[in-house]
């Protein structure tokens, strides 16, 4: 049985300043295997603006069945309480994380096509 609805929800921990690494690592000049890429436009792009950008795309695609919120664990009161704060201060994985219907699917970046593909198989129930 597929769902009505897909929740999708993306967890970031944006780095305080424009010089820093939201990985905590102090700066981008230098590469230590975070997968941070300088040269893809929309590095340059918040990933709260990424999500808005997803919404309407999957509002224009799947009218109605699917809800996508940003949460940014270092300003969210529920932030502490959070497993993905955890996670994401662990530096385990890289920031944003993407969560579909409660799971985490992608980690480092907002992959809008994946995701479009993902939520096309959960509506569907494949």
């Amino acid at each position: 049985m597929s769902p009505q609805m897909v929740e999708i929800v993306i967890y970031d921990a944006p780095a305080a300043g424009s010089g820093s690494c939201a990985c905590g690592c102090g700066g981008h000049g230098h590469d230590h295997g975070h997968g941070h890429d300088h040269h893809d436009p929309l590095s340059q792009v918040s990933v709260e603006l990424q999500a808005k950008a997803l919404a309407l795309t999957l509002e224009k695609d799947f009218p109605g069945r699917v809800r996508v919120e940003y949460i940014n664990v270092l300003k969210d009161p529920q932030g502490p309480r959070l497993p993905q704060t955890k996670l994401l201060c662990s530096m385990a994985y890289p920031t944003p994380l993407v969560y579909l219907n409660g799971k985490g699917r992608f980690a480092g970046a907002v992959p809008v096509e994946r995701i479009r593909e993902e939520v096309g198989k959960l509506l569907t129930g494949q």
